[in-house]
Formats: C-alpha cells, structure tokens, sequence
C-alpha cells in the first residue's frame, strides 16, 4: 500500500541536495539517469530549462510505502521500493531523466521514494504537462499521480489505498511551499535535522541538539544564524491550556523587518508541534533504551563465556573431564534394564521425540509451515521479477538516451559549414 504527493521544485539543485543530504548519506538506495556523482541531475535539469520560460526545473514526488509489506531494515525489501519509484517515474515520464532516492529516516521509518524527474521532454523538447497534480483532472483529461501508483502497485501484486484521509503534511512535503534561501525553510530543515538526532529524546534534549547547531558554521564560512525554540501555553481561544511552539531566527538580511524572524512550528511543520515531535522522541528513547539492552546482553554473555572457559581450564587442570562423552553415554545405556529402556522408548514415541513433560503440547503444523515456505517464495520471486523489470526499464531508457545523443551530434553534423575549396 503506498500513497503520493507531488510539489514542483524552481531549484533542482536545493532539492536534490536536501533528499540526497549534505554527505549523500540519507539515500538507503538511488537510482539516477544522469551519469555521474551526486549534483549531475540538478545540473542537467538546469541546463535544459536556464533558457526557457519555465519556473519549475523538476517535478518532486513523494511515494510512501507502509511497513506492513517492506520492512525498512531488509536490504532486499528498500532495493524492491526504490525500483518501484524508478518505474514510477517511467510510467509517468517515459522520456525524461529523472532521480530516485530512497530514505528510511522519516517519521516512523517508513520506506519512502523522493523522486525528481527534469521538467523536459527529451523527445518532444518541451516542458512536462503531465501528472502534476494528486487527483485526476477532467479539464484535458489529465491523470494524477495517485492513478498512476495505483496502476503501478496492482501491476505488482501490492495493495492500493481505498480512500485517502486528509492528513496534516510533514516537512518533507511542506519544504517546496517555502522560497529557496529563506529563513522559513532554513528554519524548517534545522528543525527537522535536530528531531532526526538520536539526541532529541525530550525537549530538552532537542533544544540542546538547536543550540549545537548554532555554534556550526555555513556555505559562506560564517556562523549560522542562531535559532531557539521557544514554548508558550494558550490562554484563550480553542487551544486554551495547550502548549504551543515557536521557532526564532536570527534575521541578518532584515526579511522579516526584526532582529528576529519568528513562526509558529504547526505554520511549518505537523512534525514540529509538541504531538508530532512526541513521535521522535519515543522512537529515539525506544533506541537508546534497546542499545542499553543490547549492552547488557553483551556483557553478560562475555562474563558467562568467562565463567565458562575458567571452568574449563579448571577441570583439565584435575584431569577429571570425560574425553570421550560418547563413551560414557553408551556405558549408560549398557547398564539400564532392558524394560526401562523399552517403557523410555515407547514414551520418545508417544510424545512425538519431546520427552515426557511436552507430550502434552501439540505437534508441529506442517500446513502452516508449507504455506510460510511458499508465501516467502512467492515473495522473493515478485522480488526479482521486480527487480528484473526495473533492470529492462533502465536499460531502454538508457539505450534511448544514447540513441538521442547519436541523433543530436549527426545533427549538428550536418548543420555545420564543410568549408571545402577554401584552400589554407
């Protein structure tokens, strides 16, 4: 089951950036047309719309997936969401480049595509009209997204979402409302990085995490503007004794007229009010709390295995150990009576081989075994297919790129002077 949101994007750079991360270390699995490093896609997209009318240079679309059919911890399972993004985005943009970059890092830890496909029709040479809107369209009969994903998952074997309820957005979904470079979007990312820090297990601690970021340095050298959180509780009004969160900025180029840019969380972000960032604190003290098990576990079976090896040296320093247990266990069978043996025999029989306070527990159901076995292969073989048709998608996509560029240098070919009989 997977559901979509589409947001266009006027810098493909600053997008790609952001769901790439600073370090291209958010994506889990990426799958791009545009050789190179990370940057290529933006400067491609760029490059195809710096001389044309067009404000938006790529259109950014969000596939979620729920956990119940990909778990984000299985390398196979992200390989198998970022291959259904890529054939998302062809089944859209059959004739566009376009970038799928998976993350497992937001709310829940979902496994979720961003996908940014270059606002330009490589075989027609014009900007995309198409699926750029969530709901089907009349005017033109022009389809959205969601139809499209729909098709795509039923394609699949995969469960498609009956009725779509109106949910307050993240920020991920938010980010593209807000001007590139203004102090709401820097706001909106800073937030959002500090709530991701393993950290920000209360408010306290995401307030510490706020002012580590303020002693960072940015692009341009400089510290970054100071920001700080600050809490109030409504006196009047619906909300009257819910406590409320506001973010202030430093405003350094004078954009809000104040020394101090400020805005409500729940203007930005659903994630950034005191419910939506309940979510990631549980999820970070759930962790902590785990790897504090972890430790412990690990700790206590170094000591047993101490325990256990002193032991050992031990007893071959008394010479007392059994060097051949199979020895001993058969000389224990010699001396038990043949009736006993027999009546032990009859009970293994009995109780199905668990011994005489387990015979009373039923079997194991072989039915609910085979139909496990079958279930989990009929999955990996979807799994490959999958993967296999994901593999033909890229491949066309790429033999028509090249087939493109062939076309275009043959062009320009023909379109230049030959300059014969001109002599030196």
């Amino acid at each position: 089951m997977s559901t979509t949101h589409y947001s266009p994007s006027t810098s493909a750079g600053d997008t790609e950036r952001y769901i790439r991360g600073e370090a291209d270390e958010r994506g889990v699995a990426i799958t791009c047309d545009v050789p190179g490093g990370p940057g290529a896609f933006s400067a491609r997209a760029r490059a195809l719309t710096q001389n044309t009318k067009r404000d938006v240079e790529a259109l950014h679309y969000r596939q979620s997936f729920s956990d119940e059919e990909f778990d984000p911890n299985s390398p196979e399972d992200v390989q198998r969401v970022n291959d259904l993004g890529y054939q998302l985005a062809k089944k859209m943009h059959p004739d566009s480049d376009c970038l799928v970059v998976t993350h497992v890092d937001g709310r829940g830890r979902k496994p979720h595509n961003h996908i940014l496909v270059v606002n330009h029709n490589n075989r027609a040479g014009k900007a995309l009209s198409d699926y750029r809107t969530f709901h089907d369209r009349k005017a033109g009969n022009q389809r959205g997204v969601q139809s499209a994903n729909d098709e795509l998952m039923r394609e699949h074997g995969l469960s498609v979402v009956k009725r779509l309820e109106h949910a307050p957005k993240d920020w991920e979904l938010r980010r593209e409302d807000f001007a590139e470079g203004s102090l709401d979007r820097e706001m909106g990312d800073r937030m959002s990085a500090a709530l991701a820090n393993p950290w920000s297990v209360d408010k306290p601690g995401l307030e510490s995490v706020i002012a580590e970021q303020n002693q960072q340095l940015g692009d341009d050298g400089k510290q970054v503007p100071r920001m700080r959180l600050h809490t109030a509780v409504s006196k009047r009004g619906k909300n009257v004794g819910k406590e409320t969160w506001t973010l202030y900025i430093e405003d350094r180029r004078g954009e809000s007229g104040r020394a101090e840019r400020r805005k409500r969380t729940s203007a930005l972000s659903a994630d950034f009010t005191p419910e939506g960032a309940q979510a990631f604190f549980d999820y970070h003290q759930q962790q902590k709390e785990q790897g504090h098990e972890r430790s412990a576990r690990q700790a206590e079976a170094a000591e047993r295995a101490g325990r256990a090896a002193a032991a050992a040296r031990h007893s071959g320093d008394d010479g007392g150990v059994d060097l051949d247990p199979r020895r001993r266990r058969g000389a224990e069978r010699a001396a038990r009576p043949a009736g006993r043996a027999a009546e032990e025999a009859r009970g293994v029989r009995e109780g199905h081989g668990r011994g005489d306070e387990q015979a009373h527990r039923p079997g194991v159901d072989l039915a609910a075994v085979r139909q496990h076995v079958t279930a989990d292969r009929e999955r990996r073989e979807q799994a490959e297919r999958d993967r296999e048709h994901a593999r033909r998608v890229r491949a066309e996509s790429r033999r028509e790129a090249a087939e493109r560029r062939l076309a275009e240098f043959d062009r320009r070919g023909a379109e230049e002077p030959r300059g014969y009989g001109l002599g030196d």
